[in-house]
């Protein structure tokens, strides 16, 4: 088509072994809006440090939904773990005033 550029070709030899910036990538010319400048997402590095920071918050984000979940299970085991504790000690505190009973 009028207009079309062809795509680069993709050498056999590193195939498997993509990186993301590999020309594998590079879709320029496979759509109908393109019309020959440089697709900012592809060709402004500061768009490509705001992609990368947006993933980074997004990846925190998920991580401090994880780490709230995480203290709110182990907050209840503490408080579970805590009352049978306090149990063991006051049915200690009973068993051992019944003992001095027994000794008298």
């Amino acid at each position: 088509p009028q207009g079309a550029i062809a795509p680069i070709l993709i050498q056999r030899d590193g195939l498997f072994k993509l990186d993301v910036d590999d020309d594998i990538w590079q879709d320029i010319g496979l759509e109908d809006d393109f019309v020959g400048f440089p697709l900012v997402w592809l060709a402004d590095e500061r768009v490509h440090l705001g992609i990368r920071s947006l993933l980074e918050l997004k990846r925190c984000e998920e991580e401090e939904r994880r780490l709230l979940y995480e203290r709110k299970t182990l907050m209840e085991w503490h408080s579970e773990e805590w009352r049978r504790l306090e149990t063991c000690r006051v049915d200690a505190g009973k068993r051992a005033v019944v003992s001095l009973h027994v000794l008298r």
